[in-house]
């Protein structure tokens, strides 16, 4: 024994002595070996006298209350099975779900058919707006030129005079009184200086007077053709200001009937979208028809197959 408390090593005397006072306590109090109990540290050991119960002062009474554990909830199954099943139902109830699942199928696939071209459509929708814009602005332009160059027609026609008004002859309107004073000059000297016959003579005079009855139409246009050239210019400007005009017109024209023909393409493709989504709906229809009187009829074996059991 000498011997083997003279192998202690010098290193285990020093932590000894660095333990602290607590520490130094338990050392000398207890043994190495000897075990600790659970919940002493820290706290002094109550004195037992016989025939006492010693109370145990060292357990919190809201240990629940600090520490709930949460509440835990058991579940279990009841599994049923079937004594026996009838095979004459067997495969009238699997045809049936066969033909359900085939409906859900077809039905499903309709939906997603549906959904692309309802997609479509709102696509081409969008692609049709701006084209219908445009051919929107191409149509206010041309309004808009063609009341510019309508009052320049209309004062060119009257600048013009009308040539042939219906009246019996062909006897037109002349541009002014002299004209009309000279086309009667050339009439009489025919009657005078003619040898014609009396039916021709006839003729003449009766167109004679005629002429003569157009002198007050004819100096309210020689006033009318005066105010316009007042106005707008002389009937040589006029007419540069109608080409021109139209010129530009034919130019407008042309890209609208470009316009014209790309929202054309579009209204035929929705016209086709359209009548797809019409023919798919009607088939939808059919197909969920079909599809509930599956479910009806599978229906209808489950509750005979679980009379059965």
């Amino acid at each position: 024994m000498a011997s083997q408390s003279a192998r202690v090593p010098a290193e285990t005397v020093s932590e000894k002595k660095n333990l602290p006072k607590e520490n130094k306590k338990m050392n000398n109090g207890a043994k190495v070996n000897e075990p600790i109990k659970f919940g002493s540290h820290g706290t002094k050991e109550p004195i037992k006298e016989e025939g006492k119960k010693v109370p145990v002062t060292a357990l919190r009474k809201d240990a629940v209350e600090d520490w709930p554990e949460p509440k835990q909830i058991h579940s279990f199954y009841i599994v049923r099975y079937r004594r026996f099943e009838d095979q004459n139902l067997k495969p009238k109830f699997d045809q049936a779900e066969k033909e359900l699942q085939k409906m859900n199928k077809t039905r499903f696939q309709l939906i997603e058919k549906l959904r692309a071209r309802r997609a479509e459509r709102s696509e081409l929708f969008g692609q049709r707006k701006p084209v219908s814009a445009e051919n929107k602005e191409f149509r206010t332009v041309i309004e808009g030129k063609r009341k510019e160059i309508k009052p320049l027609q209309d004062a060119l026609g009257k600048l013009r005079g009308p040539r042939k008004d219906g009246r019996e002859g062909g006897v037109g309107l002349c541009s002014s009184e002299a004209e009309l004073d000279n086309l009667i000059k050339s009439l009489q000297y025919r009657i005078q200086h003619e040898s014609i016959p009396l039916t021709e003579e006839k003729k003449i005079l009766r167109e004679i007077k005629q002429l003569e009855g157009t002198r007050g139409e004819i100096k309210e246009n020689v006033v009318l053709r005066a105010q316009i050239q007042d106005s707008m210019g002389e009937k040589e400007s006029i007419q540069k200001q109608v080409k021109l005009i139209s010129g530009g017109l034919d130019g407008v024209h042309k890209e609208q009937q470009a316009v014209k023909a790309k929202l054309k393409i579009l209204d035929d493709q929705l016209d086709a979208n359209t009548s797809q989504i019409k023919s798919l709906d009607e088939e939808l229809k059919e197909v969920t028809k079909k599809r509930d009187a599956a479910f009806v009829r599978v229906q209808e074996l489950r509750n005979q197959r679980e009379e059965a059991v």
